[in-house]
C-alpha cells in the first residue's frame, strides 16, 4: 500500500467532508490509502492571494507535523500553495498539487485549454504550464468561494459556463478548483459539452500512482 497525505486547505469540522477528496482517489486507484488533514482558521478555503499567502505557512506546518512519514504528500488546491515550500522544506518528500496535476492531464486531450474556476484569474500552474495554449479563465456567475459551488445555483452555473467553453473554442476544460471534485461535476460537464473535462482531485490520484511506481522501480 502507498501511504499519502492530504492536505485539504479548507478548514472542515467533520471528516466526511474532510475524507471526500482522499475517499475519491480511494476509490479509483485502489493501491493508494489517503490520511486527511485540513489547516485551520481558513473557513471558506482560498480564493484570493491574501488567503493563499495566509494559507501557506499552515500547510507547511501539516506537512512537517503530520505527513514526515508518508510515500508522498498532496496539497489539495489548483492554486497548489504550498507546494514549493514543502519540497523546501522537506527535501526529498514527492509533492504536488491539484494545479501542476491537472495542467499535465489536459495537455494529454487538447492544446486549447480553458479553465473553470473560482477566482478571476487562472491558478499560476495554469498560466506557467499552458501559456498561449490557455484560452480563458471562465468564472461561473454567482460563484466566488468554493462554497458557492455547493449551492443549485452554482452547480447550474458551472453548467452554463462550461457550455459556454465549448462555445469559445476549448479543446479540453481543466477544473480550476478541487471544490469542483468536491461536488463531481466533471462527468456531467463533458456530457453536456462534448469535451473531455479534467478533476484535480483525480489528476491527483493519478500522479500518485506514478510515484509509487516510481518508488517501487527504485527499491
Amino acid at each position: 500500500m502507498f501511504n499519502v497525505g492530504l492536505i485539504r486547505v479548507i478548514t472542515l469540522d467533520e471528516a466526511q467532508g474532510l475524507n471526500t477528496h482522499g475517499q475519491l482517489i480511494e476509490s479509483l486507484y485502489p493501491d493508494i490509502a489517503v490520511e486527511s488533514v485540513c489547516i485551520p482558521n481558513q473557513p471558506e478555503g482560498i480564493h484570493s492571494p491574501e488567503q493563499t499567502d495566509e494559507a501557506i505557512p499552515k500547510i507547511v506546518q501539516v506537512a512537517r507535523e503530520c505527513f514526515a512519514n508518508k510515500d508522498m504528500i498532496l496539497v489539495s488546491c489548483a492554486e497548489d500553495p504550498g507546494v514549493e515550500e514543502i519540497r523546501a522544506a522537506m527535501p526529498g518528500m514527492p509533492v504536488t498539487g491539484g494545479g501542476e496535476c491537472a495542467v499535465a492531464a489536459a495537455l494529454r486531450y487538447g492544446e486549447r485549454v480553458g479553465v473553470l474556476g473560482i477566482v478571476d484569474y487562472a491558478p499560476k500552474a495554469y498560466r506557467r504550464l499552458l501559456g498561449d495554449r490557455l484560452v480563458g479563465n471562465f468564472r461561473p456567475e454567482g460563484v466566488n468561494c468554493t462554497l458557492d459551488l455547493q449551492t443549485p445555483e452554482g452547480h447550474d452555473s458551472c453548467v452554463r459556463t462550461a457550455q459556454a467553453m465549448a462555445e469559445a473554442g476549448c479543446e479540453v476544460i481543466a477544473l480550476g478548483c478541487t471544490g469542483l471534485g468536491t461536488i463531481g461535476i466533471a462527468a456531467e460537464l463533458e456530457r453536456v459539452t462534448g469535451l473531455p473535462v479534467i478533476d484535480p482531485v483525480v489528476a491527483m490520484g493519478a500522479f500518485v500512482t506514478l510515484e509509487a511506481a516510481r518508488q517501487q522501480r527504485l527499491s
